[in-house]
């Protein structure tokens, strides 16, 4: 599946509600599986320790120490499995496309740089031990420094965010080894790929069990139990995120509701306001504005 996706502007909020860019560094001793999902900015994630397999899309990578895994906007993703991880330690970068353009600072596309690397569904890649360790400091001290109004220390923030991108970029081009995705469960492998290729058709539990052989009974549970989301879940997912990156094109919301597989506009109202927190005009309202200003936060 090709990931590689050309975008303007980012407008949905990040964890600190920011829409440039959110570094975090986290160590859990007990960490509950949060279920796959998806957002329309790039995530630069790199696993430490405790996890054991990452999803994104429908390619599922093994996880060791030191490992970079490359999220592209638009595509669902995360820890898979039924088991909580222990003494899980990841560090992740969440940038905007329009972000991105700034820390290449005209001398590198970073976004064209990113997707030529996963354009063929690779998103995993082994860095060394001490540029993992770098850029675990490097995202420690931005997000120590995220909220700070002083102009030093944003300058400062974004000389360590082009340092950490400068890592990344070399370690994905110096990596000799990159993992290959793995199929843990290969019904569940194969109807998460028919509903990430069909999710703007009408779907029915019904169908999709008979179609692939299994009860709806099992295909409900064992759905939940890989994805942490259930099937009526994850599809509703897909189609607000396709309805966001069509929102920021000169479509007709009614047209966009219709291709993104909503049978009338009161209900993809209904869905989309819920979990944008916001209705599509006021979504398309802000992407206008921050186009305009991708610098913008919240």
């Amino acid at each position: 599946m090709n990931h590689a996706i050309r975008t303007t502007a980012s407008f949905e909020g990040m964890n600190n509600e920011r829409h440039d860019y959110d570094a975090c560094y986290n160590y859990h001793e007990e960490w509950g599986l949060y279920g796959l999902h998806c957002h329309d900015f790039y995530e630069l994630y790199i696993h430490y320790g405790g996890a054991k397999l990452y999803c994104v899309d429908n390619n599922v990578y093994p996880l060791e120490p030191d490992q970079l895994v490359v999220v592209p906007p638009f595509c669902m993703h995360g820890l898979l499995g039924d088991s909580a991880p222990r003494n899980y330690e990841r560090a992740f970068l969440y940038i905007t496309p329009a972000t991105l353009q700034l820390c290449g600072a005209g001398t590198i596309d970073l976004e064209r740089f990113l997707n030529k690397y996963i354009q063929s569904g690779q998103c995993h890649f082994q860095m060394s031990h001490e540029d993992a360790q770098q850029c675990k400091i490097l995202l420690q001290q931005m997000a120590q420094d995220l909220h700070s109004t002083s102009s030093m220390t944003r300058f400062t923030n974004h000389v360590r965010m082009v340092n950490f991108l400068s890592i990344v970029c070399q370690n994905m081009k110096n990596a000799k080894t990159t993992s290959e995705p793995i199929v843990v469960n290969e019904v569940m492998h194969e109807i998460l790929s028919y509903i990430n290729e069909n999710y703007t058709q009408q779907m029915k539990l019904e169908t999709l069990a008979h179609q692939f052989g299994v009860s709806v009974s099992f295909l409900s549970h064992e759905f939940v139990r890989y994805t942490g989301r259930s099937v009526y879940d994850y599809v509703l997912h897909r189609r607000v995120q396709m309805a966001k990156a069509m929102i920021t094109e000169a479509i007709p919301l009614n047209e966009v509701a219709y291709r993104c597989g909503f049978n009338d506009y009161s209900n993809f109202l209904r869905v989309f306001s819920k979990m944008a927190g916001m209705s599509p005009s006021a979504f398309r309202k802000r992407s206008k504005e921050a186009q305009k200003d991708p610098k913008r936060q919240d």
